[in-house]
């Protein structure tokens, strides 16, 4: 006969599976989000280049600019950037000021991180806010060279600050809901994992 403290004791150890799971899944749909990032990164990169090495051929070789090379290239170093910076903050690739980490109590530690993903969070915020802004002014607006709107372009403003909340609001859920699914692996090593 099973006691009560027995009973108790299984439904906690379910909830906690039950818990890790989602974690778990969050995490995937992280990773998933990441790896099309970093495609797009890597197209938007490989554009740039083949962009710009026409600029250059058609106006040194060929002695006939593009008009619109310039502006192009200039566009998709915008999108690189926003795209990213999301992706650096997911992997923790940005560079970090560790004085304060270094010299908290391990219990406060979390909190510090909390804290620092919660700042990341609101930066996101601003930019989708903002960005949305942008984009309702510059709605009407074309670019001066090539005839797309500058919708485009400014686009990546917010998107970038949706990324950024994303991948902010998944590492405080996960830290919160299952802290031991958290892989320290994918945060250090996480570029070469992903490439």
């Amino acid at each position: 006969m099973m006691d009560a403290h027995d009973g108790k004791g299984k439904m906690q150890a379910a909830e906690v599976t039950r818990m890790e799971k989602l974690a778990r899944g969050l995490m995937f749909v992280d990773d998933i989000v990441l790896k099309i990032n970093l495609f797009v990164c890597s197209c938007l990169l490989l554009g740039a280049v083949i962009v710009a090495g026409l600029g250059v051929i058609f106006r040194f070789v060929l002695h006939d600019s593009l008009s619109w090379s310039d502006e192009v290239s200039a566009y998709l170093f915008v999108w690189l950037t926003c795209l990213g910076a999301a992706a650096g903050v997911k992997l923790r690739a940005h560079p970090e000021v560790r004085v304060l980490a270094g010299r908290v109590p391990a219990p406060l530690a979390p909190l510090l991180n909390d804290f620092t993903d919660c700042a990341i969070l609101a930066l996101g915020a601003v930019f989708v806010a903002y960005g949305s802004d942008m984009l309702a002014l510059m709605g009407t607006e074309t670019a001066a060279s090539i005839p797309i709107s500058m919708v485009y372009p400014y686009l990546s403003i917010p998107v970038c600050g949706g990324l950024l909340a994303f991948h902010s609001l998944v590492r405080i859920v996960v830290s919160h809901l299952a802290p031991q699914a958290q892989s320290n692996a994918t945060m250090v090593e996480g570029v070469s994992e992903h490439l």
